[in-house]
């Protein structure tokens, strides 16, 4: 069952917007899975900085979430003693585009870094943007989450009719 934004908040121990920036295995804990580093640009809750590193389990069927490269989330974090800076499917973590109800119920942000794609000067003093590039890697783990729902229907479809004919 899906938490509220309020649930959100209160379970989390840090709620930021981040792009991605690197996907890699999970080197900082004993669970291993994917360490994901995001480029923070806005925070509500925690004490970040400008660049965070987040864990989750490799699949989707360990409640992994499914990061994508140069894609920015909301991104909701929990904390354990086993790893300080777990994100899950179980989160209200979700694209910002996705996000618009929890945006909404956060208001404005504590903290809010420089965006690096926005115009800045040059030495000279003239204007110079970073270059953005259009290429969109795909949706990375939503096709394990996609097996899962199938193998769940499925087995659902099994017990119903393996009760029936008990019956």
């Amino acid at each position: 069952m899906q938490l509220t934004p309020s649930e959100g908040v209160t379970s989390s121990q840090a709620i930021f917007t981040g792009e991605v920036t690197k996907i890699e295995p999970n080197q900082a804990t004993r669970f291993g899975g994917l360490e994901v580093t995001l480029r923070v640009k806005k925070v509500w809750k925690g004490d970040l900085g400008d660049k965070a590193h987040v864990h989750t389990a490799a699949s989707s069927a360990a409640c992994g979430y499914g990061f994508a490269m140069g894609q920015t989330y909301l991104v909701y974090v929990t904390s354990d003693e086993a790893d300080p800076m777990r994100v899950s499917l179980c989160s209200r973590t979700a694209l910002v585009e996705n996000a618009e109800e929890d945006l909404a119920f956060l208001g404005k942000p504590s903290q809010q870094f420089d965006d690096p794609s926005v115009s800045r000067k040059s030495k000279n003093g003239a204007a110079k943007t970073k270059d953005k590039c259009s290429a969109s890697p795909g949706v990375e783990g939503r096709a394990g989450l996609g097996w899962m729902i199938l193998l769940l229907a499925g087995l659902s479809l099994m017990v119903r009719r393996l009760g029936r004919k008990r019956l």
